[in-house]
Protein backbone atom coordinates (compact mmCIF):
# COMPACT_ATOMS: atom_id res chain seq x y z
CA UNK A 1 0.00 0.00 0.00
CA UNK A 2 1.31 3.44 -0.85
CA UNK A 3 1.57 5.65 2.22
CA UNK A 4 1.47 9.42 2.23
CA UNK A 5 4.34 10.96 4.11
CA UNK A 6 3.87 14.29 5.86
CA UNK A 7 7.01 16.10 7.00
CA UNK A 8 5.78 17.29 10.37
CA UNK A 9 3.52 16.35 13.26
CA UNK A 10 1.86 19.74 12.88
CA UNK A 11 0.74 18.81 9.35
CA UNK A 12 -0.91 15.64 10.61
CA UNK A 13 -2.71 17.50 13.38
CA UNK A 14 -3.75 20.64 11.53
CA UNK A 15 -4.23 19.63 7.91
CA UNK A 16 -6.30 17.24 5.82
CA UNK A 17 -4.91 15.80 2.60
CA UNK A 18 -6.53 16.48 -0.77
CA UNK A 19 -5.31 15.47 -4.22
CA UNK A 20 -6.50 18.43 -6.28
CA UNK A 21 -5.52 17.13 -9.74
CA UNK A 22 -6.96 13.73 -10.63
CA UNK A 23 -8.17 12.35 -13.95
CA UNK A 24 -10.81 9.71 -14.62
CA UNK A 25 -11.77 7.67 -17.67
CA UNK A 26 -13.69 10.69 -18.93
CA UNK A 27 -10.30 12.13 -19.91
CA UNK A 28 -9.15 10.90 -23.31
CA UNK A 29 -5.79 9.73 -21.89
CA UNK A 30 -6.95 7.96 -18.72
CA UNK A 31 -8.61 4.65 -17.89
CA UNK A 32 -9.31 5.13 -14.16
CA UNK A 33 -12.83 4.14 -13.10
CA UNK A 34 -14.62 6.23 -10.45
CA UNK A 35 -15.07 3.38 -7.98
CA UNK A 36 -11.37 2.50 -8.22
CA UNK A 37 -10.36 6.14 -7.76
CA UNK A 38 -12.44 6.42 -4.60
CA UNK A 39 -11.22 3.11 -3.23
CA UNK A 40 -7.57 4.05 -3.67
CA UNK A 41 -8.01 7.54 -2.22
CA UNK A 42 -9.74 6.16 0.86
CA UNK A 43 -7.09 3.47 1.30
CA UNK A 44 -4.19 5.92 1.40
CA UNK A 45 -5.92 8.33 3.74
CA UNK A 46 -7.00 11.25 1.59
CA UNK A 47 -9.89 13.40 2.78
CA UNK A 48 -10.93 14.41 -0.71
CA UNK A 49 -10.20 14.75 -4.41
CA UNK A 50 -10.68 17.20 -7.22
CA UNK A 51 -11.59 15.37 -10.43
CA UNK A 52 -10.19 17.60 -13.18
CA UNK A 53 -10.71 15.84 -16.49
CA UNK A 54 -9.48 17.35 -19.73
CA UNK A 55 -12.10 19.70 -21.21
CA UNK A 56 -15.07 17.81 -19.79
CA UNK A 57 -17.21 17.74 -16.64
CA UNK A 58 -18.90 14.45 -17.52
CA UNK A 59 -17.62 12.85 -14.31
CA UNK A 60 -19.53 15.36 -12.21
CA UNK A 61 -22.67 15.01 -14.30
CA UNK A 62 -22.64 11.22 -14.31
CA UNK A 63 -21.04 9.92 -11.11
CA UNK A 64 -23.28 7.88 -8.84
CA UNK A 65 -20.65 6.05 -6.78
CA UNK A 66 -20.89 6.44 -3.01
CA UNK A 67 -17.88 7.65 -1.05
CA UNK A 68 -17.00 9.36 2.22
CA UNK A 69 -14.49 11.53 0.37
CA UNK A 70 -15.17 15.19 -0.31
CA UNK A 71 -15.32 15.37 -4.11
CA UNK A 72 -14.53 18.77 -5.57
CA UNK A 73 -15.86 19.41 -9.07
CA UNK A 74 -13.30 20.64 -11.53
CA UNK A 75 -12.02 20.74 -15.08
CA UNK A 76 -8.61 21.07 -16.72
CA UNK A 77 -9.06 23.42 -19.65
CA UNK A 78 -6.83 23.66 -22.69
CA UNK A 79 -6.50 27.38 -23.36
CA UNK A 80 -4.83 28.75 -26.47
CA UNK A 81 -1.62 29.06 -24.45
CA UNK A 82 -1.61 26.14 -22.04
CA UNK A 83 -3.63 24.50 -19.28
CA UNK A 84 -5.72 25.97 -16.47
CA UNK A 85 -7.74 24.18 -13.79
CA UNK A 86 -11.10 25.45 -12.62
CA UNK A 87 -11.93 24.10 -9.15
CA UNK A 88 -15.52 24.21 -7.97
CA UNK A 89 -16.69 24.23 -11.58
CA UNK A 90 -19.18 21.65 -12.83
CA UNK A 91 -20.13 23.43 -16.04
CA UNK A 92 -18.31 22.92 -19.33
CA UNK A 93 -15.86 25.65 -20.26
CA UNK A 94 -14.97 26.05 -23.91
CA UNK A 95 -11.42 25.11 -24.79
CA UNK A 96 -8.91 26.99 -26.96
CA UNK A 97 -9.94 30.38 -25.64
CA UNK A 98 -7.32 32.86 -24.45
CA UNK A 99 -5.98 32.67 -20.90
CA UNK A 100 -7.84 35.86 -19.98
CA UNK A 101 -11.16 34.63 -21.43
CA UNK A 102 -10.84 31.29 -19.66
CA UNK A 103 -10.02 32.93 -16.35
CA UNK A 104 -13.05 35.20 -16.67
CA UNK A 105 -15.36 32.28 -17.37
CA UNK A 106 -14.08 30.24 -14.42
CA UNK A 107 -14.66 33.17 -12.09
CA UNK A 108 -18.11 33.71 -13.62
CA UNK A 109 -18.95 30.15 -12.51
CA UNK A 110 -17.69 30.90 -9.01
CA UNK A 111 -14.65 28.71 -9.35
CA UNK A 112 -11.09 28.98 -8.11
CA UNK A 113 -8.26 28.91 -10.65
CA UNK A 114 -5.18 26.75 -10.29
CA UNK A 115 -2.33 27.00 -12.79
CA UNK A 116 -1.13 23.39 -13.18
CA UNK A 117 2.50 22.44 -13.92
CA UNK A 118 3.06 26.05 -15.05
CA UNK A 119 6.71 25.71 -16.05
CA UNK A 120 6.53 22.22 -17.52
CA UNK A 121 6.88 23.12 -21.20
CA UNK A 122 6.65 19.42 -22.09
CA UNK A 123 3.00 19.33 -20.93
CA UNK A 124 1.54 22.66 -22.01
CA UNK A 125 2.42 24.65 -18.95
CA UNK A 126 1.43 28.30 -19.29
CA UNK A 127 4.74 29.53 -17.92
CA UNK A 128 5.47 33.25 -18.01
CA UNK A 129 2.42 33.87 -20.17
CA UNK A 130 0.49 34.02 -16.91
CA UNK A 131 2.17 37.35 -16.20
CA UNK A 132 0.29 38.87 -19.14
CA UNK A 133 -2.94 38.81 -17.10
CA UNK A 134 -3.86 39.72 -13.52
CA UNK A 135 -2.57 36.62 -11.76
CA UNK A 136 -2.70 37.93 -8.18
CA UNK A 137 -5.87 35.94 -7.40
CA UNK A 138 -4.75 32.67 -8.98
CA UNK A 139 -3.26 29.62 -7.26
CA UNK A 140 -0.12 27.88 -8.46
CA UNK A 141 0.30 24.11 -8.47
CA UNK A 142 3.73 23.93 -6.85
CA UNK A 143 3.94 20.14 -6.73
CA UNK A 144 2.79 18.07 -9.69
CA UNK A 145 3.72 14.40 -9.44
CA UNK A 146 3.78 13.93 -13.21
CA UNK A 147 6.49 16.51 -13.94
CA UNK A 148 9.50 14.82 -15.49
CA UNK A 149 11.88 16.72 -13.21
CA UNK A 150 11.64 18.50 -9.86
CA UNK A 151 13.07 21.59 -11.55
CA UNK A 152 9.63 22.44 -12.96
CA UNK A 153 8.02 22.19 -9.52
CA UNK A 154 10.81 24.20 -7.91
CA UNK A 155 10.29 26.99 -10.44
CA UNK A 156 6.56 26.93 -9.73
CA UNK A 157 7.11 27.19 -5.97
CA UNK A 158 9.62 29.99 -6.36
CA UNK A 159 7.21 31.90 -8.57
CA UNK A 160 4.36 31.43 -6.09
CA UNK A 161 6.46 32.50 -3.13
CA UNK A 162 7.95 35.49 -4.92
CA UNK A 163 4.47 36.73 -5.85
CA UNK A 164 2.70 35.69 -2.63
CA UNK A 165 0.31 33.37 -4.46
CA UNK A 166 -1.78 30.48 -3.16
CA UNK A 167 -0.21 27.04 -3.54
CA UNK A 168 -1.64 23.58 -4.23
CA UNK A 169 -0.37 20.10 -5.05
CA UNK A 170 -1.78 17.28 -7.14
CA UNK A 171 -0.78 13.95 -8.57
CA UNK A 172 -2.11 14.68 -12.06
CA UNK A 173 -2.84 10.97 -11.89
CA UNK A 174 -3.83 9.12 -15.03
CA UNK A 175 -3.55 5.79 -13.21
CA UNK A 176 -5.27 4.82 -9.98
CA UNK A 177 -1.98 3.81 -8.34
CA UNK A 178 -0.58 7.34 -8.70
CA UNK A 179 -3.33 9.07 -6.74
CA UNK A 180 -1.94 10.96 -3.75
CA UNK A 181 1.67 10.93 -4.88
CA UNK A 182 1.41 14.72 -4.64
CA UNK A 183 -1.29 16.44 -2.62
CA UNK A 184 -2.53 19.62 -1.00
CA UNK A 185 -2.49 20.30 2.73
CA UNK A 186 -5.84 21.88 3.61
CA UNK A 187 -6.77 23.16 7.10
CA UNK A 188 -8.73 20.56 9.09
CA UNK A 189 -11.70 22.88 9.52
CA UNK A 190 -12.37 22.87 5.76
CA UNK A 191 -15.29 20.45 5.57
CA UNK A 192 -17.14 21.51 2.41
CA UNK A 193 -16.20 22.31 -1.17
CA UNK A 194 -16.65 26.01 -0.47
CA UNK A 195 -14.42 25.69 2.61
CA UNK A 196 -11.62 24.15 0.54
CA UNK A 197 -11.91 26.82 -2.16
CA UNK A 198 -11.90 29.54 0.50
CA UNK A 199 -8.78 28.03 2.07
CA UNK A 200 -7.05 28.31 -1.29
CA UNK A 201 -8.24 31.89 -1.78
CA UNK A 202 -6.93 32.82 1.66
CA UNK A 203 -3.58 31.13 0.88
CA UNK A 204 -3.90 28.64 3.70
CA UNK A 205 -2.98 25.59 1.60
CA UNK A 206 0.36 24.01 0.72
CA UNK A 207 1.52 21.67 -2.04
CA UNK A 208 3.53 18.62 -0.97
CA UNK A 209 4.60 15.22 -2.27
CA UNK A 210 6.97 13.73 -4.83
CA UNK A 211 7.17 12.91 -8.52
CA UNK A 212 7.06 9.72 -10.56
CA UNK A 213 10.37 8.17 -11.51
CA UNK A 214 11.42 8.18 -15.15
CA UNK A 215 10.80 4.43 -15.22
CA UNK A 216 7.25 4.86 -13.91
CA UNK A 217 6.57 7.61 -16.42
CA UNK A 218 7.54 5.28 -19.26
CA UNK A 219 5.37 2.49 -17.86
CA UNK A 220 2.47 4.88 -17.38
CA UNK A 221 2.69 6.04 -20.97
CA UNK A 222 2.19 2.47 -22.19
CA UNK A 223 -0.56 1.74 -19.66
CA UNK A 224 -2.71 4.75 -20.50
CA UNK A 225 -2.23 4.85 -24.25
CA UNK A 226 -2.23 1.19 -25.25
Amino acid sequence: MKKLIIDSKKANEEYSLFDLHVHSFYSYDCKSKPKDIFKQAEKIGLSGLAITDHNTVSFHKSIREETNLLIIPGIEISTSNGHLIGLGVSELIEKNKSIAETIEQIFDYGGEIVVPHPFDFLRKGIGRKITKVNFSNLAIETVNASCITKVFNNKARNFAEKNSLAQTGGSDSHRVKDIGLAYTLVPKDAETVDDVLESIRKKKTLGEGSILSIYEKIIRSFQIHF
